[in-house]
């Protein structure tokens, strides 16, 4: 029987990658494989038993407000599922703050929960483009073995400043990976995401969600964004929306090309 996935380095690089061929199974949204939705509420028999859940019912059954399940196409030893809420339509940032205030607390306490067994990823993403592979908005957590070096950037110096909060400074590096990236980067310094405190979360989704419709009004009500939650100490948020694909020549060399300035996007969106 095939693995569900290995971990290999490359020897020149030294960079990591996952073979992981269970995950050609999955459905996807462009090729129309998944006629029920199996994050909606009703059909929590097609997901594998939950590991998480908030809100009211039975376990595996409805009622939930938020839901985690195993990744039935994993890529790594623990990978979770987290299902922002029933409704199949509406993505994090468009949920009441107070529903959205909730989600993080759960990656918090999944992160703390899941620490002790490897480096804890956090990631979302929305839209096809974005590699989303169903429409019912979810986030994932993979837990990845410490062996592992994970080509992740660290901290950086804030840099085009969008906005200053009472917790957070939110900005666009200028030398962003992606048009329009947008970093939260916590004031409390040399920290997990799991030592993050309620309040400090309670700010946040808030400045999220600002900034989410700054881009929304900008690309559309319904452009494809990433976002991760960076896994080691000085952690951070990183906000991608995926406005293109990258060509032969950043592929070739690791170099970006943009065509906007990352203090003119700064300017753009800051308040």
């Amino acid at each position: 029987m095939k693995e569900d996935f290995r971990f290999i380095k490359n020897p020149v690089s030294g960079k990591w990658v996952v073979i992981a061929p269970k995950r050609s199974g999955r459905p996807t949204v462009a090729k129309g494989t998944e006629p029920i939705c199996p994050f909606c509420p009703g059909h929590e028999d097609l997901t594998p038993p939950e590991t998480y859940r908030l809100g009211g019912g039975e376990k595996n059954k409805p009622g939930w407000l938020i839901r985690a399940v195993p990744n039935k196409y994993p890529f790594a030893p623990i990978h979770e599922v987290i299902i922002d809420s029933p409704d199949h339509d509406k993505n994090l940032f468009e949920l009441d703050t107070n529903h959205a205030a909730k989600m993080f607390r759960v990656y918090r306490d999944r992160f703390n929960e899941l620490k002790t067994k490897g480096q804890v990823v956090i990631f979302y993403n929305f839209g096809v483009e974005a590699a989303a592979s169903l429409p019912h908005p979810h986030a994932q957590i993979a837990v990845i073995p410490k062996k592992v070096g994970m080509d992740i950037t660290r901290s950086v110096t804030p840099e085009n400043i969008i906005h200053e909060g009472k917790y957070f400074t939110v900005f666009i590096p200028q030398a962003s990976g992606w048009p329009y990236e947008v970093w939260f980067l916590p004031k409390g310094r040399g920290r997990l995401f799991g030592d993050v405190t309620n309040p400090e979360l309670d700010n946040l989704v808030p400045i999220l969600s600002k900034v989410y419709q700054k881009l929304q009004s900008k690309f559309g009500q319904k452009f494809p964004f990433n976002f991760h939650v960076y896994h080691g100490g000085d952690w951070y948020l990183r906000f991608i929306p995926r406005l293109r694909v990258l060509g032969g020549f950043e592929l070739a060399t690791g170099v970006y090309v943009h065509s906007t300035d990352p203090k003119e996007a700064a300017q753009e969106l800051s308040w």
